[in-house]
């Protein structure tokens, strides 16, 4: 699955460049203007300001070519050589105040956004120590509301990280949920039929043996005919519980679709597939199902597993393999795991 933050990030990164790109523009054109307030420092700001322009482009570049790293980096530094070459050079001119450290915190909520948490706090911190030697340096700012705008550079660094730390967190959710099965907290059909044609898409490496697994449950229609949906969905989210503990981190175990089960097998040792589904039917039959103070009985599944081979070269053959062999499984008694290992 792609990964929906880092692709959200782009976007906003996409979104915001134009943006700075006018803005360098605009001061551009209002720095070279007849009518701009005279400035000795003319020529300095306008050597920031291609400075600036230099690292929009660069950072637009590494962008387009899916460096986003890169990009929110270079990003990152456009707000930083900004703030800090502004304030050189006002200490320079004799006329140092506040409003081009304001932008300090632009840096902030920019890396926020598109960087790692720890480099914001070291980002915000090492910033506040200069704010705070440039405050002590200078008697100019020292006569100034020094504490009201720390504690303004302070509070604008938390609610940044605690913004964009929630909003993270609600991506990870809206993204778990995408992939999710909602009841057996499995993964759902579409990440498994992803999973598997990347699987097959990656060249194979020589003596690696993976596998497939269908399953459903016998007669699970008896379930929530006798005893109710609420009761369905207990056999349902306890066989799930039972695939998590039976297999390793490394299987992939979805819910195909109502009461049908799928896994993706990789590192298999030759042979282990077949016994892997035995072992799988006889647990499960010897399951006890305690539902609402009484025993639903015992359940049963049928398996059906294929093993890769060049020939089932499409998920859709895979698939269909499988599917054959639990088909072949149902009609022959159930209870049982039929397939090719």
């Amino acid at each position: 699955m792609p990964d929906t933050t880092t692709d959200l990030r782009t976007r906003l990164l996409r979104l915001i460049h134009p943006l700075m790109l006018v803005m360098i523009l605009f001061a551009f054109t209002l720095t070279i203007a007849p009518l701009s307030f005279p400035s000795p420092n003319r020529h300095a700001y306008l050597l920031l300001l291609l400075v600036l322009l230099l690292l929009l482009i660069l950072a637009m570049i590494a962008r387009h070519r899916n460096h986003y790293l890169l990009s929110a980096s270079f990003t990152l530094g456009l707000g930083l050589v900004g703030t800090w070459s502004s304030v050189l050079i006002n200490l320079n001119a004799g006329t140092p105040d506040f409003f081009p450290l304001c932008y300090v915190t632009i840096t902030i909520i920019i890396s926020s956004l598109f960087l790692p948490a720890l480099f914001t706090i070291l980002l915000s911190a090492t910033q506040i120590i200069l704010l705070a030697v440039l405050v002590a340096t200078n008697e100019t700012l020292l006569q100034q509301n020094w504490p009201s705008f720390f504690f303004f550079v302070i509070l604008v660094a938390f609610l940044s990280m605690i913004a964009n730390y929630l909003i993270k967190v609600q991506m990870l959710q809206l993204k778990e949920s995408a992939i999710r099965d909602h009841l057996t907290g499995l993964f759902n059909r579409r990440y498994f039929d992803e999973t598997l044609s990347n699987k097959l898409k990656r060249e194979q490496k020589g003596g690696e043996v993976w596998g497939i697994i269908l399953l459903d449950i016998d007669y699970f229609k008896h379930f929530n005919d006798q005893y109710g949906h609420d009761a369905g969905d207990f056999v349902l989210t306890r066989l799930a519980q039972e695939m998590l503990s039976y297999f390793n981190l490394s299987a992939t175990i979805c819910r195909y679709g109502g009461d049908e089960f799928a896994i993706l097998l990789p590192y298999l040792q030759q042979q282990e597939l077949g016994t892997l589904c035995d072992n799988l039917v006889e647990r499960v039959h010897a399951l006890d199902l305690p539902y609402a103070g009484k025993s639903l009985g015992s359940m049963s599944i049928s398996v059906g597993y294929v093993r890769y081979t060049e020939q089932l070269s499409s998920a859709e053959l895979f698939l269909k393999q499988a599917d054959s062999y639990l088909y072949h499984a149902k009609q022959t008694g159930r209870n049982q795991a039929v397939g090719a290992s």
